[in-house]
C-alpha cells in the first residue's frame, strides 16, 4: 500500500510538472504573439502594450521557477533515480552510492528564467527611457527665454 501511495504521488507531480510546463509555454507565446504586435504597430498603454509583455513574460518566469522546484523535489522525495537504476540493472539491490544527475534540459530551464528576467529588464528601461524623454517634451515652455514666450 505504500508503493502504491508513493507511486501515485509521483505520478501526480510528474503530471503537475508536465501542466505546469505547458502553461509556461503558452505564456511564452502569449508574450512573443505581444513582443510582435508591438513591434509591428504603437499600441497604447493597454494589455496589449508593455503591461501585456510584463504580464505574460512574468507568469512565464513564475512557472518556469516552478517546474524547477517541483522536478528535483518529485525525484528526490520519491527516491525516482533509485528506482531507474533497479529497473535497469538485473540486481535487486539498491546501490549504494546513489546521487541524483540532472540533464541539460532540466538547465535549460534555467536559460529561459534568466531570458525572460532579461527580457522584462529590457522592456522597463526602454520604457522608463520613452516615458522621460516624453516628460522632457512636455516642459520646453519651462526653459523657454521670456521673449520667446510673447509671440
Amino acid at each position: 500500500v505504500l508503493d502504491s501511495l508513493g507511486s501515485t504521488r509521483s505520478r501526480s507531480l510528474n503530471i503537475a510538472v508536465i501542466v505546469v510546463l505547458v502553461l509556461a509555454l503558452l505564456c511564452s507565446l502569449l508574450s512573443s504573439g505581444f513582443t510582435c504586435t508591438n513591434a509591428v504597430s504603437n499600441p497604447y498603454q493597454t494589455f496589449l502594450g508593455p503591461v501585456g509583455v510584463y504580464t505574460w513574460n512574468s507568469v512565464c518566469g513564475a512557472l518556469i521557477l516552478l517546474a524547477m522546484i517541483l522536478f528535483p523535489v518529485n525525484v528526490q522525495g520519491n527516491s525516482l533515480s533509485q528506482e531507474l537504476a533497479q529497473s535497469c540493472s538485473n540486481s535487486q539491490q539498491a546501490p549504494s552510492d546513489s546521487r541524483h544527475s540532472y540533464g541539460y534540459s532540466y538547465w535549460i530551464l534555467l536559460l529561459v528564467l534568466l531570458l525572460n528576467a532579461a527580457s522584462l529588464t529590457i522592456i522597463y528601461f526602454y520604457d522608463h527611457a520613452r516615458y522621460s524623454k516624453r516628460k522632457e517634451q512636455e516642459r520646453p515652455i519651462e526653459n523657454a527665454p521670456k521673449d520667446g514666450i510673447l509671440f
